[in-house]
C-alpha cells in the first residue's frame, strides 16, 4: 500500500502558514499576536498573553498588498497549546467583517 495516496485531508480547507502579525481585540483588551496559519474556518494564533477558551473577539490580519483586502473578523478561541513560554490557541472564525 501506498501511504502517500492512502492519506486523506480530513478539513474541509486546507490550512495556509502566514506567519503575520495580528491584532486581537477582546473587550477592552487589545494583543498582539502571530498568525501562524489561516484556513476557511479559522486560524493558529501565538501570543504571550493568556486566553481563556470561549473568549470571542475581532482579529485584524493587515494586508501588505494593494491588491488584497486586510483580513477582520469575529473569532471564537476553540482550543489551547502552550509550548516554550509562548501560547497558541486555534480560533474559528465566526464572522468576515468590513
Amino acid at each position: 500500500m501506498n501511504l502517500a495516496n492512502a492519506y486523506e485531508e480530513k478539513r474541509d480547507f486546507i490550512r495556509m502558514r502566514v506567519e503575520s502579525p495580528l491584532t486581537l481585540t477582546l473587550g477592552d483588551r487589545i494583543i498582539e499576536c502571530v498568525c501562524i496559519d489561516l484556513s476557511g474556518t479559522g486560524m493558529c494564533i501565538e501570543t504571550k498573553e493568556a486566553l481563556a477558551i470561549g473568549d470571542e473577539g475581532v482579529a485584524f490580519l493587515p494586508s501588505y498588498q494593494n491588491q488584497f483586502s486586510p483580513l477582520n473578523a469575529c473569532v471564537s478561541i476553540k482550543r489551547h497549546m502552550s509550548d516554550n513560554g509562548l501560547n497558541y490557541y486555534g480560533a474559528e472564525i465566526i464572522e468576515l467583517l468590513s
